[in-house]
């Protein structure tokens, strides 16, 4: 596809989310060859069930047939928000039982500024934790959960099907893959937080918003970051009233302040429908290639121009020690091996 083409194409995709998100109807016409596009876009950036929403609630009109195809994301979308809704409920009916401190993280909270909740596709619930025994690992278990990782990263991950996924926190960024200011900056984050029923804590926005940035910084930088993510931040920023100066001061600690504009800014031009200038252009082409969680692509591309070709295969047949503390702690406890 040519690049003219394929700019008009993801613009009027753009388009047509901020109508949804902005409460308005759809002022265009899509024709056969651009709705096929944007099913394969919406595919590549997570974002077919919200699609079937911006196509009902515009009145973008489409044949019957594919609005079923979306309409059918939509109903699986709802069926694993509520499913997974009640294993949140069990989960924290366990932790607050085991008077163990948590902290629900990213798209749990993100989902409730959607216009509809369900529209919003995740792969995972990401919850911050405060213990150090086996309980929860014995939690999962029990309930027929696969234990996927366990105490080999900075975070614990169990399975179950049809699509349960979750991801058991004990610190927000991991020594063996992010730089040690972030590291320990987020270390024991929770203490940020305040009390918000019984052992679950919550962020303030302006604490949630530096740790979502920080998240979505280190993605953007590894490999891209996606569409869905740009919503996000805009029906963030549109329903809160941060300080920002604090959020200034902090970011600039983190030494990604230039980012955190750059996204934020992006955010509320695009779906605010405001002129880009040719680098938040750019910004966009980028993410709009990028889809949900990026490319590897990217994140080769990224290793290759900071090592070298060779610097780069080096790093990945012979990591960091910082990798085997982080992935096999028997490994880094026997280091001569």
């Amino acid at each position: 596809m040519e690049k003219e083409l394929y700019i008009k194409y993801v613009n009027d995709f753009i388009h047509l989310i901020s109508l949804y998100l902005n409460k308005k109807k759809c002022d265009i016409e899509i024709k056969e060859d651009e709705l096929s596009f944007f099913y394969k876009l919406a595919a590549h950036h997570s974002l077919r069930a919200l699609f079937y929403k911006v196509i009902v609630d515009t009145g973008l009109n489409v044949d019957p047939q594919k609005l079923k195809k979306f309409e059918e994301f939509y109903m699986m979308n709802l069926r694993k928000g509520i499913l997974f809704q009640k294993e949140r409920e069990a989960l924290y009916e366990f932790l607050n039982k085991e008077e163990i401190d948590f902290l629900p993280l990213k798209g749990i909270l993100i989902n409730e500024l959607y216009p509809d909740k369900y529209v919003r596709e995740f792969a995972d619930n990401d919850i911050l934790f405060a213990s150090k025994d086996k309980k929860i690992r014995d939690f999962f278990v029990s309930r027929g959960y696969k234990v996927e990782m366990f105490r080999k990263s900075n975070h614990d991950v169990y399975l179950k099907e049809p699509s349960y996924n979750f991801e058991m926190h004990r610190d927000l960024f991991g020594e063996r893959e992010d730089n040690e200011l972030t590291v320990n900056y987020f270390k024991d984050y929770i203490k940020k937080a305040h009390l918000k029923n019984e052992y679950e804590y919550e962020l303030s926005d302006e604490d949630f918003y530096i740790y979502f940035t920080a998240h979505t910084y280190k993605h953007f930088h590894e490999a891209g970051c996606g569409i869905r993510t740009l919503i996000d931040y805009y029906l963030f920023l549109k329903a809160k009233t941060l300080d920002e100066e604090y959020i200034k001061n902090e970011v600039k600690k983190l030494e990604f302040a230039d980012f955190s504009n750059e996204i934020s800014t992006l955010s509320l031009k695009l779906f605010d429908e405001k002129e880009l200038d040719d680098k938040e252009k750019e910004m966009l082409l980028f993410i709009a290639s990028s889809g949900t969680y990026g490319l590897l692509e990217n994140a080769v591309h990224k290793g290759v121009e900071e090592k070298g070709k060779f610097g780069y295969l080096m790093s990945r047949l012979f990591p960091p020690i910082e990798f085997y503390k982080g992935t096999y702690s028997w490994a880094y406890r026997h280091k001569i091996l």
